[in-house]
């Protein structure tokens, strides 16, 4: 096991992992987002696309959100 595996790290929720724990849930996350269906992920860039129009509404480039069109 490498020394470095072995680091602590202090995450945003205030929780002490180690560099190998960071990383095996990093994965794990990673394999979960890629198991959803194509429209969950077409959902979720969406709304971060609102997100950042909203964060940087006076950005000189216009911030482009997409619609959804559903077919009937």
């Amino acid at each position: 096991m490498k020394k470095d595996e072995e680091k602590k790290i202090i995450t945003r929720g205030k929780k002490i992992k180690t560099r190998r724990e960071l990383f095996e849930k990093k994965e794990l996350f990673h394999k979960q987002m890629a198991k959803m269906p194509f429209e969950r992920k077409i959902g979720v860039l969406i709304h971060l696309q609102e997100i950042t129009s909203n964060i940087r509404p006076s950005s000189k480039k216009k911030q482009v959100v997409w619609k959804i069109i559903s077919k009937s």
